[in-house]
């Protein structure tokens, strides 16, 4: 069983709540902050931005939009692809998130070559934390910071035409919450070879416990 609450306006977060043997897993929708495109079809190859040149995911072997998928056990909600954008490329944007106590933030990322760089967590209390995040180079396909591959793709698509047998790589990346204040927002570096297609955030059952919260 799922519940949806709104934490910003056009954003809709999806709960999964906790079991004795499984964290709260807190999906984040981020339709709203959608800047960038970085998946196509054959018939819009030159709508990609994933890099400089243009060049894009296939968008046929990667989930539907607004479906919830999971990778390596974390779920997650695609985002809803449009002209526009289906990803969040990194520009300092702002993610506000249900106020609450959440061990780790998992992403599903790309980068043009490997980026690094802060993410900051922002706290009911006023404080901010400084969190490293690191994003493996899309076309290298090699974890530089200890990421999972969350999809590979046979091709890689270009403004004009499709490159058979050139694998991409989408990452799944982890990031540590060491504080256990109550979260409110999450901020994004200032980083466009970074892409961030989802957000999920997750709450332990020992943390869970600690707050009196049943598992």
């Amino acid at each position: 069983m799922s519940s949806q609450v709104s934490s910003a306006p056009g954003r809709v977060v999806r709960r999964l709540p906790a079991s004795t043997a499984r964290p709260e897993f807190c999906l984040i929708g981020i339709d709203d902050l959608l800047n960038n495109r970085a998946t196509t079809s054959v018939e819009d190859l030159g709508l990609g931005r994933l890099n400089a040149w243009g060049n894009s995911f296939p968008a046929g072997e990667l989930p539907a939009p607004r479906t919830v998928i999971e990778v390596a056990g974390i779920p997650f909600v695609w985002p809803d692809v449009h002209a526009g954008g289906d990803n969040v490329r990194a520009e300092g944007q702002v993610i506000e998130v249900p106020p609450g106590r959440y061990d780790w933030i998992y992403l599903l990322a790309a980068s043009e070559r490997r980026s690094e760089d802060i993410l900051w967590a922002h706290y009911e209390d006023g404080y901010a934390d400084p969190l490293r995040v690191g994003v493996s180079d899309f076309l290298d396909g090699t974890p530089a910071f200890g990421e999972e591959p969350a999809f590979k793709t046979g091709k890689m698509h270009y403004p004009h035409h499709v490159q058979q047998g050139l694998p991409t790589t989408m990452w799944l990346s982890r990031i540590g919450m060491p504080r256990h204040g109550v979260a409110t927002a999450l901020r994004l570096p200032r980083l466009v070879a970074l892409h961030v297609f989802a957000v999920t955030l997750v709450t332990g059952v020992d943390v869970r416990l600690a707050d009196g919260v049943a598992a």
